[in-house]
């Protein structure tokens, strides 16, 4: 069945409730950012494979939203379906209310799957809406997806403390503490990662997210686990019964919910929580909302986990020269292509001990293709690499110690001027948040100007986020803390954040430099505390894109030394050509 078959089936079955749109979110019922293959309801509906995006289809209209991350991969895959792209933060095209404001009647009926739905967006609608009904319990999809796939079943297990440096028993004490300091009776956690984290486990319900689907609830004395009960173990089973957490079956949590007697006070996050369980929670219940706690106390890495990342990066590092020795060679052969280079680093990765998996897709795009920001190489139709331009490669590993997320653009032989130039000026940008001092709390908006300003000077820019937080051993993309504009997050000691300018040129070339780093104590004196980053990520930094007239003395500086350190941490573990490339890849500019 093509597209558009799937949505004339659909306004079938809209017909007869007679609604006028139907709205199909990138969600699962916990608003996770990567989603298990269960429930890529707006892919199956549109045929964008992107990892953000909103279906609406009307009656007679199909469009689609997302970010600029999917602007080229979203209008080439929609291309033969009904649906148009509408491009978020493009100020051509209405956002998702003004839409629907516009092609629904006053009075009309707008329906979605509450249970995919969060309580954020849900408010944002209903607040645009006026006089138009909200429907919140129609599951259209589900009628339609006749070859769905299934939940997974794999076994949940456990971190060991030496990993993770905290025990669950100081997690849940610690979380008490504040909920009994704000006067919370119940919390609500529908985040997976931050359940997880909680509660120290980890399991395989997503690709490249080692999490289980689960709920939990908590109160002043018992922690209520609600989840798919085959997927645990004697030993996990044992584990939890040993920290007095319960177990229910998954879809008791809106029994839990609705036994919540009255006039006590829950907390929840609307961004995390879904219609479906908001609307189980009795009418004398008071409500508070916020971001997750447990996000915040996350958010913050132990010293454990900050020396566990450590190792990570060098285990990363050290697979990434080699691949980087191996794909050049390669590329002089005429044989190699992006999907290829994409399966060997995966390879390569999985050799180390302690791998769990891959982060993420990698993306590994050369030449116009790395201009797509989330582009990820299939068998079909990669390009194959010649020695000359640019081939930028961003990728990740879990491993026991850490999550690690990697770019290098990486020049394969003869370059344009104007990628010369584009190159040096994500450089600066990258440098220039690394040579940072700022306050403490300083926002993710303010040091996304630092990062930005060399590209604004020269009238260029990007638009994806400057940064992100990243999970340990969770999602590589975790909040609170982003690096982005709007983002009115305060930084604070031992958070960790990626750097990742970037710059795009359409039918040209793409280029992104990312590291992770850790939010460090710089120094104090009358005018306050102030914090640095400390580079996580020891991978060197290609040097032969540059032009050298373009950097600052410090900047200078700081590239020459970074690679010298890249090569002092490697160097150890890397011998015969690989050593010689790594030498090779640290010469002084």
């Amino acid at each position: 069945m093509n597209i558009n078959q799937r949505i004339e089936n659909l306004r079938k079955l809209m017909k007869d409730r007679k609604i006028e749109a139907y709205i199909v979110p990138t969600s699962d019922p916990h608003q996770s950012e990567y989603l298990p293959d269960h429930y890529k309801e707006r892919e199956f509906i549109s045929g964008f494979t992107g990892s953000a995006g909103t279906a609406v289809v009307t009656m007679d209209q199909a469009k689609l939203w997302t970010d600029s991350r999917y602007f080229l991969q979203a209008a080439s895959e929609l291309e033969n379906s009904e649906f148009e792209l509408m491009k978020i933060g493009d100020e051509d095209y209405p956002t998702i209310e003004e839409y629907l404001e516009d092609v629904v009647s006053e009075f009309g009926k707008i329906a979605f799957n509450g249970n995919l739905f969060s309580v954020k967006e849900y408010k944002k609608l209903s607040e645009s809406m006026g006089a138009r009904t909200l429907i919140s319990d129609l599951d259209y999809i589900s009628k339609l997806w006749h070859d769905r796939p299934s939940l997974r079943t794999d076994k949940v297990w456990l971190m060991d403390e030496k990993y993770t440096g905290e025990s669950c028993s100081s997690k849940i004490t610690r979380l008490r503490d504040i909920m009994e300091v704000n006067d919370y009776d119940y919390y609500f956690l529908g985040a997976i990662e931050d359940i997880c984290w909680l509660l120290n486990i980890r399991g395989n319900d997503i690709d490249y997210c080692p999490v289980t689907l689960s709920y939990i609830l908590i109160s002043k004395d018992k922690v209520n686990l609600c989840i798919d009960e085959n997927k645990l173990d004697d030993k996990i089973r044992a584990y939890l019964e040993e920290n007095e957490i319960k177990v229910y079956p998954y879809d008791h949590i809106f029994t839990l919910i609705k036994n919540i007697p009255g006039k006590n006070r829950i907390f929840l996050d609307p961004e995390r929580t879904n219609v479906a369980i908001y609307d189980s929670i009795n009418s004398n219940v008071k409500i508070s909302m916020g971001i997750n706690i447990t996000e915040n106390m996350k958010a913050i890495k132990s010293q454990k986990e900050i020396e566990n990342n450590k190792n990570a990066y060098i285990k990363d590092g050290v697979t990434l020269v080699k691949f980087f020795n191996w794909l050049e060679i390669g590329a002089s052969t005429g044989t190699l292509n992006e999907y290829v280079a994409s399966k060997k680093l995966h390879e390569m990765r999985a050799e180390n001990e302690g791998f769990i998996d891959d982060s993420f897709e990698a993306i590994i795009g050369y030449k116009d293709n790395a201009a797509i920001v989330h582009y990820e190489p299939s068998q079909l139709g990669s390009k194959t690499f010649k020695n000359e331009s640019m081939v930028l490669i961003d990728s990740g590993a879990h491993y026991m110690e850490g999550t690690t997320d990697i770019t290098r653009t990486i020049a394969l032989g003869n370059l344009t001027e104007d990628e010369k130039i584009d190159y040096t000026l994500v450089l600066k940008s990258h440098i220039d948040l690394f040579l940072a001092k700022f306050k403490n709390k300083t926002t993710g908006q303010r040091l996304d100007a630092i990062a930005k300003y060399p590209l604004w000077k020269a009238g260029k820019d990007f638009f994806h986020g400057t940064g992100h937080g990243v999970g340990y051993v969770l999602s590589v993309h975790e909040g609170p803390q982003r690096i982005a504009q709007g983002s009115s997050i305060e930084f604070k000691e031992n958070m960790f954040t990626s750097i990742e300018p970037g710059l795009y040129i359409a039918n040209s070339h793409g280029i992104r430099i990312e590291s992770q780093a850790r939010v460090k104590f710089a120094f104090k004196n009358e005018f306050g505390k102030f914090l640095e980053f400390e580079n996580l990520t020891y991978v060197p930094i290609d040097t032969r894109p540059i032009k050298v007239e373009m950097l600052t003395n410090e900047e200078y500086e700081w590239i020459n030394a970074y690679n010298k350190k890249c090569q002092e941490l490697l160097s150890p573990y890397l011998e015969g050509s690989d050593l010689e490339y790594l030498k090779e890849s640290c010469k002084e500019i």
